[in-house]
């Protein structure tokens, strides 16, 4: 892996997973990576170094699509975390959180029916 890369990956500017993908591009395609990197002010996703690794398995990776698949918009993964802590007070003490995950779905499940059907009122 070229120094760049690595440097990238210990500043932690590049997570470890895609960092392993990475790892399996020939030191030109790393070179290439990283100037596409450079212009687009971004880093790659798993699924972006996943899919960068295999077209260089495949020996079809070019500059034009590491251009191309680093040129994509990332899609935005929000995440909702709640705590055992803020919802124990909801449920039983015996629920597992198993049991109360799949509570908090069939409330959802019925709030988001409820919302559709005001909507076509």
């Amino acid at each position: 892996m070229t120094s760049d890369l690595m440097e990238m990956v210990d500043n932690k500017e590049i997570a470890f997973n895609p960092a392993v993908e990475l790892s399996y591009l020939t030191y030109e395609e790393q070179t290439l990576l990283l100037d596409a990197m450079t212009k687009e002010e971004i880093t790659p996703s798993l699924s972006q170094a996943q899919r960068l690794k295999k077209h260089s398995q495949d020996r079809k990776l070019t500059p034009m699509l590491i251009d191309a698949i680093m040129s994509e918009e990332k899609k935005s993964e929000e995440k909702v975390t709640l705590t055992g802590d803020r919802l124990k007070r909801y449920f039983p003490v015996s629920y597992t959180p198993k049991q109360m995950e799949d509570t908090i779905i069939k409330l959802l499940e019925g709030w988001h029916k409820s919302q559709c059907q005001m909507q076509t009122q």
